[in-house]
C-alpha cells in the first residue's frame, strides 16, 4: 500500500507519493512570498499576483527538488487534450521562454527537466517510468476527462519513449471529489456523449443534482490504457480549502498549486 507522504521543509508544505522514486511535489497553500487572498505559494501568473512574487515562489520549489528554475517547463492549461512532447528545443517554455499555448499535459525523457501541471479543484495526474525514464503531467477538469487526455498522454509516451504502459506508476493527485463536486445534468450528458455508459457508475445523482467522481473515470482511462500501478491522492481539495486552494471553495479568488516532476540525470541511461 502506498503512502501519499505530507513533507514540511522549513515554511514549504507539500505532498509525495511513495510509488513515485523520482523527484516530484504536489504543493499546497504553504511557503511562499506571496501576500493577500494569494498568500502564500501562488504559482499562478495570472491571478493577478507580484510577478516578483512569482518568480521568487518558482525558485523556492526549484531549489527543494533541486532543479535549476530555468529548466521548469509550464503551459497556459485550456482544458483541451494536447499533449506536448518536451525535448532540448523548447524545454523551459513558460520559464526561461515564452510559455506554451494550449497544453494540459506534456512529457519528456530529458534529465533535470521539470514539467508542472496547476490544480486547484482540477485532476493533475504524474506519470513516471522507469524502465524507459520518462516522465508525464497530465491536467484534467472534466472535459480533458471526457475527451480522454490521460490516455492520451500514456500513448504519447509509449510513441515518444518507447514506455510500455504496464511499467508506468501514476499519482493522482488532490482534486475535487465525489463529495464536492455537484454539477447541473448538462456536464454529466456532456460526458456521456463523449464517454457513453461507461461513465455511468462514477456520477451519483439526488434532488436534480449530480456529483462526478473525476478520479475514478480517470483511473478508469489508465486502467484501460494498460497501467497497473495508479495511487490516487484520496485528497479533496474543496474539504480541505484551509490547505489547498479550491475553485469552488473561493469563488475563483484563489492562487495555484502545482505539481512538480523530474528526472535526475543520474537516473537516465
Amino acid at each position: 500500500m502506498h503512502q501519499f507522504c505530507k513533507i514540511t521543509s522549513g515554511e514549504l508544505v507539500y505532498y509525495k507519493s511513495t510509488l513515485l522514486d523520482t523527484p516530484h511535489m504536489f504543493t499546497t497553500k504553504a511557503g511562499g512570498v506571496s501576500t493577500g487572498y494569494l498568500s502564500s505559494l501562488n504559482l499562478g501568473s495570472n491571478r493577478g499576483d507580484d510577478p516578483a512574487c512569482v518568480a521568487r515562489n518558482y525558485q523556492i520549489i526549484a531549489q527543494e527538488l533541486g532543479a535549476d528554475a530555468d529548466r521548469i517547463t509550464r503551459a497556459k492549461q485550456v482544458h483541451g487534450d494536447e499533449v506536448a512532447v518536451i525535448d532540448e528545443h523548447n524545454v523551459g517554455r513558460g520559464s526561461s521562454k515564452p510559455k506554451f499555448e494550449g497544453v494540459d499535459a506534456m512529457v519528456t525523457n530529458l534529465p533535470e527537466t521539470p514539467l508542472i501541471g496547476y490544480y486547484a479543484d482540477c485532476v493533475l495526474t504524474m506519470l513516471y517510468d522507469p524502465v524507459s525514464r520518462s516522465i508525464g503531467v497530465c491536467h484534467s477538469g472534466w472535459r480533458g476527462t471526457a475527451n480522454g487526455i490521460l490516455p492520451k498522454t500514456v500513448r504519447t509516451m509509449q510513441e515518444a519513449y518507447g514506455a510500455q504502459p504496464e511499467n508506468i506508476r501514476a499519482v493522482i493527485g488532490p482534486s475535487i471529489r465525489q463529495c464536492c463536486f455537484e454539477t447541473d445534468r448538462d456536464v454529466p450528458d456532456a460526458m456521456q456523449d463523449a464517454m457513453g455508459d461507461a461513465v455511468l457508475p462514477y456520477i451519483r445523482q439526488a434532488n436534480g443534482k449530480y456529483w462526478i467522481d473525476l478520479q475514478g473515470i480517470n483511473a478508469a482511462h489508465l486502467r484501460n490504457a494498460g497501467v497497473l500501478h495508479i495511487h490516487d491522492s484520496g485528497i479533496c481539495t474543496k474539504c480541505r480549502s484551509e490547505e489547498f486552494w479550491s475553485h469552488r471553495a473561493t469563488n475563483g479568488k484563489r492562487g495555484v498549486q502545482g505539481g512538480m516532476i523530474l528526472l535526475k540525470r543520474e537516473e537516465t541511461r
